[in-house]
């Protein structure tokens, strides 16, 4: 009887060691495929100012949005009022909180992703509207003339 609980009691020592070992390599195998930004909200330093543009394309006002010195890339966005605008979020610079942009006092907010980096409106109304990230670290403002 002795025998066979000293026995139970290995067993349960190397069940507990195996999946110790097997929580480590798991981890490890994570952090070399996961960008740890994304998960963090830390905010990375992105390209350089004034690298992402607005572009009118026809009808469109296209905003390249990214990072430039830890905030959004334009920090400023100057639109036409009554034309479309679309934001496309950089995904080779936004990173973690900054992925989640928002304009609050038009109501728009878009988290980018691969594969959904797109924001579109048009503007009504003329005025100077901030917009933020879901943590208020990156801001800017949009102008609407």
């Amino acid at each position: 009887m002795a025998e066979e609980i000293k026995i139970k009691k290995n067993i349960l020592w190397v069940v507990i060691g195996v999946v110790l070992i097997g929580l480590f390599v798991l981890f490890a195998v994570r952090n070399m495929f996961v960008d740890d930004n994304a998960l963090t909200g830390d905010l990375v330093r992105g390209g350089d100012v004034g690298s992402n543009v607005v572009v009118n394309d026809g009808d469109v006002q296209i905003v390249n949005l990214g990072i430039a010195n830890y905030n959004y890339d334009p920090e400023t966005i100057t639109v036409d009022a009554g034309k479309p605008v679309r934001i496309v979020g950089n995904m080779n610079q936004l990173q973690g909180c900054l992925r989640a942009f928002s304009i609050p006092q038009l109501g728009l907010s878009k988290v980018f992703k691969s594969g959904d980096n797109i924001l579109e409106f048009t503007p009504k109304q003329k005025g100077t509207f901030g917009f933020t990230c879901s943590m208020g670290m990156g801001t800017g403002n949009l102008i609407v003339q």
